[in-house]
């Protein structure tokens, strides 16, 4: 099985270093973007302590806005790079810097060998229980600044979908088959119109790839399923997860979790870690 994990990171180096390495084998490819705002301490640490793996790459980095059109734009360059560097892959991930996984590689493998080339993406068709304004498109978006500071232009103008295309929206963050990244990266090609449609839609990072893929021939292959565990119930959103959640953890079916912050709880990590290492010890 071989994977391309894709990271979009903003900060904490460290974790960066630590999730790679986490899911790290001989098989897997890394892209790595890092926000051009986090600065070069950042970058330079993450570059440093990854520097022993050939298979590593990090990719040109842009500014990144929360909400904005720069997660899509990195997200959709790292997968042009993936195929320069890969044109061999099973999978490609993408992750949050902030990511950590609770299943062994080798689980996380097996799930995906098993799922018969099946994607796994969260989503809600529009509208829906995900989100109940359609104004995230039918309005003009842009973002400077991520929420509460900063600004947010829009523009209630009576924009429609491109295309005809049916909108779904949900989770950012996806495990994509190879066939699916195809058919993505070529309608996309294909399609320059709907790249600038969404350059102005309202965070469109959690809409692109769902209303592409949900109104394709490749429909009945994605699992409404992220595979994360991510909890919405405490703040801040989602909440940030720590030892009390270790338990918790250990029972989820899933495969990753977010999020995760050094700064606030570095031992949740380490009980992960012993603990993937007594399982893939058997």
């Amino acid at each position: 099985m071989r994977i391309a994990y894709l990271i979009i990171a903003h900060q904490l180096p460290d974790q960066i270093v630590r999730l790679v390495r986490r899911l790290h084998t001989p098989r897997a490819l890394f892209l790595v973007h890092i926000n051009r705002r986090a600065g070069e301490a950042v970058y330079g640490a993450a570059r440093a302590g990854l520097a022993d793996l050939d298979n590593v790459v990090f990719v040109r980095r842009h500014r990144l806005y929360w909400g904005g059109f720069g997660h899509v734009r990195a997200t959709i360059e790292g997968l042009d790079e993936l195929y320069r560097r890969s044109p061999r892959f099973d999978y490609a991930v993408l992750l949050t810097g902030q990511d950590y996984p609770i299943k062994p590689v080798s689980a996380i493998e097996h799930t995906l060998a098993e799922g018969g080339g099946r994607s796994f993406m969260a989503y809600d068709r529009l509208p829906g229980g995900w989100v109940d304004g359609m104004d995230r498109f039918t309005s003009w978006h842009e973002r400077r600044i991520g929420v509460p500071r900063g600004w947010h232009l829009k523009l209630p103008i009576g924009r429609r979908m491109p295309l005809r295309l049916v909108p779904y929206g949900g989770s950012a963050y996806w495990w994509l088959s190879r066939e699916a990244v195809d058919y993505v990266q070529r309608f996309i090609a294909e399609n320059p119109r709907l790249y600038r449609f969404f350059r102005h839609v309202d965070v469109p990072d959690e809409m692109i790839f769902h209303t592409i893929l949900m109104t394709s021939p490749l429909r009945e292959s994605v699992v409404n399923d992220d595979l994360r565990h991510v909890d919405w119930t405490r703040q801040p959103l989602p909440a940030i997860l720590g030892v009390g959640d270790f338990e918790t953890l250990q029972r989820s079916p899933k495969l990753l979790a977010r999020k995760f912050d050094s700064r606030v709880d570095t031992e949740i990590m380490d009980l992960i870690d012993d603990r993937l290492l007594a399982l893939e010890r058997g």
